[in-house]
């Protein structure tokens, strides 16, 4: 029988930064029952910045320069295995709640789902950060300061 399993991964959140850890000021009653009940990374390091590259080297196990995930939104590649098509291989059934900041391979696509994980069933999806699409490029200076302008 396979157990149930819940990934959480999360954005700018301190490892240090919960009751159970021993912070003198964050209270985190639900997380410290989710972690007293399943298992707590206690000592994770990211690879990479910004988030989606360093979920790109958590989901995939590989590091930065093998992935070449370098910015929010990079399509993964479809040569590298993931968590989730680990899973399912398995007997799991990968569901996406949110989103990861990557995107699948766009020579794999037939349709125009772009924003998920090879493997994943997507059951909520949460727009991505600054209403950007997970292919657009994050914004430069000069874009910003134009459109804070109203010249775009």
């Amino acid at each position: 029988m396979t157990r149930n399993v819940l990934f959480i991964t999360v954005d700018q959140w301190r490892g240090d930064c919960l009751s159970s850890l021993g912070h003198p000021v964050v209270t985190t009653p639900a997380l410290d029952r989710l972690a007293a009940q399943g298992t707590l990374f206690a000592n994770h390091w990211a690879n990479a910045a910004p988030c989606g590259p360093s979920r790109a080297c958590l989901y995939t196990g590989t590091y930065l320069h093998h992935n070449r995930s370098l910015l929010n939104g990079t399509p993964l590649d479809a040569r590298f295995t993931n968590v989730a098509l680990l899973a399912r291989q398995a007997g799991y059934d990968p569901v996406l709640f949110g989103y990861t900041d990557t995107s699948l391979d766009p020579r794999t696509l037939p349709s125009r789902v772009h924003w998920a994980m090879a493997g994943q069933r997507v059951i909520l999806r949460l727009s991505p950060p600054m209403g950007r699409t997970p292919w657009t490029p994050p914004p430069t200076i000069a874009s910003w300061s134009e459109s804070i302008a109203g010249r775009s």
